[in-house]
């Protein structure tokens, strides 16, 4: 990477940056829950016969619609927790859609929870019929490795 330019701003080139003068903040917190609230809108947008647009991922909006940075939403996310509650709420109608359409046959079954699995933290949920316990006694390790007597 080059530092050509670098440090050759002179006093001419216009006023500096100091800690006495600073440019106004591009993204205030009311410009950044405009965003988050046209992202929640474009999610629950309808079609004219009232049926779901399938706006289904918040990335979608943010990132190829408006062609707003992943840097550019996590420091909004930290900079303001009403943005980021937000985006949680959009997160959540994601989640929500993809539970539906999906089982709604509207969406292909095993790449919706593959999605679910990989960006809402689902897990399979397995259960096993073993049933360990003592009844609140204390467990004799020595009756119990007399089972597996290797010396046979």
């Amino acid at each position: 990477m080059s530092n050509e330019g670098y440090c050759k701003i002179e006093p001419k080139d216009g006023k500096q940056f100091s800690k006495d003068y600073q440019p106004d903040e591009k993204w205030t917190e009311k410009k950044s829950l405009d965003l988050a609230k046209e992202l929640i809108a474009w999610l629950k947008a309808k079609d004219e016969n009232n049926e779901d647009k399938g706006n289904m991922f918040y990335e979608d909006f943010l990132l190829i619609e408006n062609d707003y940075s992943e840097h550019l939403i996590t420091y909004l996310r930290g900079k303001f927790s009403s943005f980021s509650q937000l985006i949680e709420t959009a997160k959540k109608i994601q989640e929500i859609k993809l539970k539906k359409f999906g089982v709604g046959d509207r969406l292909n079954a095993t790449m919706t929870k593959f999605v679910l699995i990989n960006n809402h933290d689902w897990k399979e949920k397995t259960e096993t019929g073993i049933d360990i316990t003592t009844k609140g006694n204390a467990l004799d390790f020595k009756e119990i490795i007399k089972g597996f007597d290797t010396d046979k």
